[in-house]
C-alpha cells in the first residue's frame, strides 16, 4: 500500500504535442481539425476533406466533436461504433470490457487494438482475464472531443497491441459547449444517469471538470450495473507556445454478469432469450489515472514528453460452461487483478529543411501486477486456486524516422521501431524449483507510408508496416522442455514470442466537390504464427500462419454544413495459410450507415444502422446475420436547456450480439456432452432513453 501511495504521489504525465500542421504525424490533435489548409513549410498541400481523414492513409479517420455529441451512445465504448469497420460486442454487461472485431481479427478484449486516452495507454498487458484488456467505462463521453482511428500499423507512435489498429480519444470541451451543464437521463430499463461538466468559458478547451453517476437494471436477467466516475483536466501553465496540462481521474463500477445461454435451449423453450443460467455472478472495476502533459513548439522543433501513472483493480466472478469441467463442484471461478503502472513517452520532431523533418519517438512502461483465479462452488465459496502470480514487467520502445517531401505533391513518411519486453513472474502455486521465471524479447518493426496529391482534391496512398503484440508474462512460466507428468494446459499458447503482423495497404480519397467525397483501400495482413485467446477456457491457442485480405470503402455526403451522411463497407477474406480454413470470429462483411444533423435552429439528430453478415465460429459453427438501427433526437432551447431522446434498436430486432461455439453442461438431469453448441448473449431490445440538460 505504501508503494502504491508513493508511486501515486510521483504520478504525472508530460506531453508536448506540437502545433497542428500538414505533417501526418503531428503530435497534437486539434479539437476541431481545420476544413482547409494552405501548403505547409515543406510545400505539402492538405486536401479540404470534411470526413477528417488522417492524411497518411486512406483508411484513417478523424471523428470530430459534432459527430460525437449527436451519436446515439450509452457509454464511451459506444463512441467506437462510429469507427468504420469496427464491430464491438458486449458479452458481459456494462462495466466489463467489450469484445472487438476489426479487419478480420477477433481482438477479444483488445489484444489487437492499441487504445490511448490522450497519451495514456489503456490496454492492460498480462491482464488475468484477457491480454490487452480494454475497459472504457471510466471515460465520461461528454468530454471526448475527438477520436483518431488508424487501421494497420504504419505510424511510428503505434506500439504494443497495434497489430490491427490504433484508436485515440482526445479529451476536451469545445468553445460552443463551454460553461456549466448538468444532465439527467432516465431510461426504460430503470436507468438513471446524472452527468455534470464544468468548463470555464475563459479557459482553453483542454480545461474541464466532469462527474458521472449511473444505475441501470439492464434489459434482461443478471444485468444490473452501477458506476461513478470523475475526470478533471486543467491547463496549468501556458507561455511562448508551450502549455502544461494535468489530468486526474477516479472510477468505481460494479455489474452483474449474465453469461451466455445455449441457442438450442432457447429454441426448445428451456431458457429465455434474455435469460441467464447463473445467479450471483458479478464484477467490479476500479481505476485511477494521473498525468501531466507539456505541449508546444519552438521554431523548427516540436517535442512531446509524457509521464503517466495508473492504478487498477478488477474482479470477475463468472461461469461460462456450467458443470462441464467439474461435475460435482461446477465451473464457476473468480478472477482478480491489482496493478500499478507507470510510463513515459517522448516524441521529438525537428524540421531539417523545407522538405525534410526528423522524428524520434520513445516510450517506457512498467507494471507491477498481482493476479489470481479461484475456483468457486455454486454458493460462492472457494474450493481451489488455479492461479496466483506476482508479475513485474516492463517494455521499452525507440523509433527514429523521417518525413520527406521530394515534390510538392509527394510525401514520404517512415522509420523503424525497436521494442523490448522484459518480464519476471513468481508463480506461488508452482513447485519451488519452478516458482521464479523470467525472459526478455526484442522486436524490429519497419514502417513506411507515402501519399500523392493529384489536382488538390485527389489523393493516392500506399503503406507498409509491422505491428506487434508482446506475450503474456505468464508465458514465461513454461519450462524450456516438456518434462514428464506435467500438464502444460495451464497455458496452451506455446513458448513466449512476439506476435507480429505485416500490414500492407493501398488506397485513394477523392473529393470531386464540397458535397461528397469517396475513399477506398485494399489491405493485406499476414501473421507467421497466430495465437488466439479462448475467453471461455482462458487459454491462448497457438495456431499456424494466417492471411487477411480485404476491401474498405466509404462514401461521405455533406448536403449542407449542418448535415453529414456516410456509408462504410468492409469485406474481409481471412484464412489459415496451410489449411485454407476460415479464421473464426470476425465477420467477412460489415456495412454501416451513419448520419449527424446539427441545425443552427437547435435541432439535432443522430443515426447509426449496421448490417452484419454471417461469420464463422470455432469448431465449424456459424453466427447468423443481423441488422440494428439506433436513433437519437434532440433540441437545444436557446442557451439554457437541451432535450434528447435516444432509441436503441429502433427496429426492435431480436438479435444475438455475441455468438460462440463451445461445449457446456447446464441441465444435470441430462447426460453431459463434449460436443460444442452455439451459445449467445442477447443484444439490447428496443430501449428508450430521455435526457434533459441545463446550461449556464
Amino acid at each position: 500500500m505504501k508503494t502504491a501511495l508513493l508511486c501515486t504521489a510521483f504520478a504525472a504525465a508530460l506531453s508536448i504535442p506540437g502545433l497542428a500542421h500538414a505533417s501526418p504525424w503531428a503530435v497534437v490533435h486539434p479539437v476541431e481539425p481545420p476544413e482547409a489548409a494552405a501548403p505547409d513549410e515543406a510545400g505539402t498541400r492538405t486536401v479540404k476533406v470534411r470526413t477528417r481523414s488522417d492524411g497518411l492513409t486512406a483508411s484513417g479517420r478523424r471523428i470530430g466533436s459534432e459527430q460525437i455529441q449527436t451519436a446515439p451512445k450509452r457509454s464511451a465504448e459506444d463512441l467506437l461504433r462510429m469507427v468504420p469497420g469496427l464491430l464491438i460486442v458486449q458479452h458481459g454487461n456494462q462495466g466489463k470490457g467489450y469484445q472487438f472485431y476489426v479487419r478480420g481479427f477477433d481482438a477479444v478484449h483488445g489484444s489487437d487494438i492499441e487504445f490511448r486516452v490522450g497519451d495514456v495507454p489503456v490496454n492492460e498487458p498480462s491482464n488475468v482475464h484477457a491480454h490487452g484488456y480494454l475497459d472504457l467505462a471510466w471515460i465520461i463521453p461528454e468530454v471526448v472531443a475527438q477520436i483518431d482511428a488508424h487501421k494497420g500499423a504504419f505510424r511510428l507512435e503505434q506500439g504494443n497491441f497495434a497489430t490491427a489498429a490504433s484508436i485515440r480519444y482526445d479529451l476536451g470541451v469545445p468553445k460552443r459547449l463551454r460553461g456549466t451543464r448538468v444532465s439527467y437521463e432516465i431510461g426504460s430499463t430503470n436507468r438513471h444517469r446524472v452527468a455534470v461538466v464544468h468548463a470555464p468559458r475563459n479557459r482553453p478547451d483542454a480545461t474541464f471538470l466532469a462527474g458521472e453517476v449511473l444505475t441501470d437494471d439492464g434489459y434482461g436477467e443478471s444485468r444490473r450495473a452501477a458506476r461513478a466516475s470523475a475526470m478533471a483536466q486543467l491547463r496549468l501553465w501556458q507561455r511562448d507556445g508551450l502549455a502544461l496540462d494535468a489530468l486526474a481521474t477516479a472510477y468505481d463500477g460494479s455489474f452483474e454478469l449474465p453469461g451466455t445461454v445455449r441457442l438450442d435451449d432457447v429454441k426448445a423453450g428451456r431458457a429465455d432469450f434474455y435469460g441467464s443460467y447463473v445467479d450471483g455472478a458479478r464484477g467490479r472495476s476500479q481505476r485511477q489515472v494521473a498525468s501531466l502533459r507539456l505541449s508546444g513548439a519552438s521554431g523548427a522543433n516540436r517535442i512531446s514528453a509524457t509521464l503517466w501513472q495508473q492504478s487498477r483493480r478488477l474482479q470477475l466472478d463468472e461461469n461460462y460452461t456450467g458443470w462441464l469441467l467439474q461435475r460435482e463442484r461446477g465451473d464457476r471461478h473468480r478472477q482478480r487483478q491489482e496493478a500499478l503502472s507507470l510510463g513515459l513517452t517522448l516524441d521529438y520532431e525537428r524540421q531539417l529543411s523545407d522538405r525534410a523533418a526528423l522524428r524520434i519517438v520513445g516510450s517506457w512502461r512498467g507494471d507491477v501486477i498481482d493476479q489470481g483465479q479461484d475456483e468457486l462452488l455454486s454458493t460462492g465459496r472457494i474450493w481451489s486456486s488455479s492461479r496466483d502470480l506476482g508479475i513485474a514487467q516492463q517494455s521499452f520502445g525507440l523509433a527514429p524516422g523521417l518525413r520527406i517531401t521530394p515534390r510538392r505533391w509527394w510525401l514520404l513518411d517512415g522509420g523503424v521501431r525497436f521494442d523490448a519486453f522484459d518480464a519476471h513472474v513468481r508463480d506461488r502455486l508452482a513447485a519451488p524449483e519452478r516458482r521464479e521465471s523470467s525472459g526478455t524479447l526484442v522486436q524490429l518493426s519497419p514502417r513506411i507510408a507515402t501519399r500523392f496529391t493529384l489536382r488538390e482534391r485527389w489523393q493516392l496512398f500506399a503503406a507498409y508496416g509491422r505491428g506487434f503484440r508482446t506475450p503474456e508474462a505468464r508465458a514465461f512460466t513454461l519450462p524450456t522442455s516438456v518434462p514428464e507428468n506435467v500438464d502444460l494446459d495451464q497455458f496452451a499458447g506455446g513458448k513466449p514470442f512476439m506476435t507480429t503482423t505485416d500490414n500492407g495497404e493501398v488506397g485513394a480519397r477523392v473529393q470531386p466537390s464540397e458535397l461528397f467525397d469517396v475513399g477506398t483501400s485494399l489491405f493485406g495482413i499476414w501473421i507467421g504464427r497466430e495465437s488466439i485467446f479462448d475467453h471461455v477456457s482462458g487459454f491462448n491457442v497457438e495456431l499456424g500462419a494466417t492471411r487477411r485480405l480485404g476491401l474498405e470503402a466509404d462514401l461521405q455526403i455533406h448536403p449542407t454544413r449542418w448535415l453529414d451522411l456516410g456509408i462504410d463497407v468492409t469485406a474481409v477474406h481471412a484464412r489459415f495459410v496451410d489449411s485454407g480454413q476460415r479464421i473464426p470470429g470476425a465477420p467477412p462483411l460489415f456495412i454501416q450507415l451513419q448520419g449527424a444533423l446539427n441545425h443552427p435552429s437547435g435541432f439535432r439528430a443522430g443515426l447509426r444502422w449496421f448490417v452484419l453478415g454471417p461469420r464463422p465460429l470455432s469448431y465449424g459453427g456459424k453466427a447468423g446475420a443481423t441488422t440494428v438501427m439506433d436513433l437519437s433526437l434532440g433540441y437545444r432551447m436557446r442557451r439554457w436547456a437541451q432535450f434528447d431522446l435516444s432509441i436503441d434498436n429502433a427496429l426492435g430486432t431480436k438479435w444475438r450480439e455475441g455468438e460462440y461455439n463451445f461445449a457446456s453442461y447446464w441441465d444435470r438431469s441430462q447426460r453431459a456432452s463434449q460436443i460444442p453448441g452455439i451459445h449467445f448473449v442477447a443484444g439490447p431490445p428496443r430501449m428508450v432513453r430521455a435526457a434533459v440538460t441545463l446550461f449556464w
